[in-house]
């Protein structure tokens, strides 16, 4: 059987795609994404977006919290409320709901400022659990206010385990085996039972994990804002390797390191890739030998210079365009999945010394 189809037939349908093709490309967009927050008069030295609402920002030295504009980018069509051309004080914490263009959708951010860069020393006394995990992690106080200064892998291990309620099952935890105080922090190397994935690595370091990236290498975003020259990271250790690498076969070996870095050259963080050998690396201290174990049963000291490979430049610091991150790992290469289960770094008192 033939169907013919008449040329006002053909009109219609013409007619009937073209516009569902219209209306399918003006559907109102549903994202409540807040995208960057911007200072119009340049005071913000760094915006950190974390996942759920919570907005980090940090504001360079001399800037008016009381009297600051900020801009929002959001996602297309979506609205905020307060307007933020309304608000100027950030003394406080502030709240925004954005709602998605099509207005069934919205979510709220929480909105911190801080004049300040991150402390010089740290002692792991301080930690807590993040909403809706199961682990814990450290933050510093600094002139009577809470800084989530270190992020860690626990994020993406925790969707691993099936263990509740328990922080020792975690690669990073706090300990009561210190060099001083009440804590320190201990990064072991654990087994995962992924066949891709076979270990993860105890890790810590200032700066941001997105659990979101799956190449681990992705999900550290390594840095904050630093607001002085430093001369050398020193600090107290302790460590046994697990034995052989899963992957190389040698000995495991943890790792200490400590980078400084620009974030006027088109990165705002660095990555596990990036903290390798970008351009916008000024200076690093790190721990070059292989260290399997350390003598004795006790912490022992390690004072590390700064190498730098470019000046540093006082006015680029005082506009807020320098980064630091410090990082620790139970295994060296943990980021590659390479380490030895049951190597365990334990941390403390950890200083950087500056000019």
């Amino acid at each position: 059987m033939t169907f013919r189809i008449s040329r006002i037939h053909k009109l219609l349908l013409l007619a009937l795609v073209g516009l569902t093709s219209c209306i399918k490309g003006e559907l109102p967009d549903i994202d409540v994404d807040v995208i960057a927050v911007t200072s119009p008069e340049g005071n913000l030295s760094n915006v950190v977006i974390h996942p759920g609402g919570e907005i980090e920002a940090y504001a360079v030295p001399g800037t008016d919290l009381s009297n600051l504009k900020l801009e929002f980018e959001l996602s297309p069509g979506a609205t905020i409320v307060p307007e933020p051309a309304t608000v100027t004080d950030y003394t406080l914490p502030r709240t925004f709901r954005v709602t998605s263009e099509d207005g069934q959708w919205s979510l709220d951010y929480r909105l911190s400022v801080r004049i300040t860069s991150i402390p010089t020393r740290y002692e792991f006394e301080h930690w807590l659990q993040p909403d809706k995990m199961r682990y814990l992690i450290p933050y510093e106080v600094k002139e009577s206010t809470r800084m989530m200064v270190w992020s860690c892998g626990n994020q993406a291990y925790n969707f691993l385990t099936d263990k509740f309620d328990d922080y020792t099952v975690f690669p990073t935890q706090p300990t009561e085996e210190s060099y001083s105080g009440k804590h320190a922090a201990k990064l072991i190397t654990r087994l995962t039972g992924q066949i891709d994935k076979p270990i993860a690595a105890g890790n810590l370091f200032i700066g941001q994990f997105d659990s979101s990236k799956y190449d681990p290498k992705e999900s550290t975003m390594f840095g904050l804002p630093f607001m002085s020259k430093p001369l050398r990271l020193k600090g107290m250790y302790k460590y046994r390797s697990g034995g052989l690498t899963n992957k190389g076969g040698k000995e495991d070996c943890c790792r200490i390191q400590a980078i400084l870095y620009r974030t006027d050259m088109g990165e705002s963080h660095l990555n596990g890739y990036t903290s390798k050998n970008s351009e916008s690396i000024i200076a690093r201290a790190e721990l070059t030998e292989e260290v399997n174990a350390t003598p004795g049963e006790g912490y022992v000291p390690f004072e590390l210079d700064f190498v730098y490979r470019a000046d540093f430049d006082n006015n680029l610091m005082e506009r807020g365009h320098y980064n630091l991150t410090i990082i620790f790992s139970s295994s060296r290469n943990g980021d590659e999945y390479d380490g030895a289960p049951g190597s365990t770094l334990l941390i403390d008192d950890v200083e950087i010394i500056c000019q």
